[in-house]
C-alpha cells in the first residue's frame, strides 16, 4: 500500500500530538495537583465530596482509601498518580524555630 503525499505527514503530525484541522493537542503528561488544593475545609483529609472536583481521583477513591476510613489521608492521597509529591505539607507554627512549643526551652532568666 503506497500513502499519499499528504498521508505521511498528517501521521507524523498525529503521533507528534499536534493539532490537526482546528482540533486541541493531546497532552502529554497529566497535571499534578496538591493535597491542599483539594482539601477545601483544610482538615487534612479529603473526603468523597471534596474529591467530587477531580473526575479521575473520585474513580479511584475507594482503591486509594487503605484504611477503608471514608477519606483519603495525605499518605493514602500521594499514592495516587496525579498527586504532586513535590509540594511541601504546611509547617505547624509551633513546631518551626521561634514558635511556641520551643519556649520551655529556653533558658530560664534571673
Amino acid at each position: 500500500m503506497k500513502l499519499g503525499t499528504f498521508a505521511l505527514p498528517l501521521f507524523a503530525l498525529a503521533a507528534a500530538g499536534l493539532a490537526i484541522a482546528g482540533e486541541e493537542p493531546i497532552p502529554t503528561a497529566a497535571v499534578k495537583i496538591d493535597f491542599v488544593t483539594v482539601d477545601k475545609d483544610s482538615n487534612g483529609s479529603l473526603s468523597k465530596e471534596e474529591v467530587k472536583a477531580v473526575t479521575d481521583l473520585t474513580g479511584q477513591f475507594d482503591t486509594l482509601d487503605a484504611d477503608h476510613d471514608r477519606v483519603l489521608s495525605r499518605a493514602e492521597f500521594q499514592r495516587w498518580h496525579r498527586a504532586n509529591t513535590s509540594a511541601e505539607e504546611p509547617r505547624d507554627p509551633t513546631t518551626v524555630p521561634g514558635g511556641s512549643a520551643g519556649a520551655q526551652h529556653m533558658p530560664e532568666r534571673d
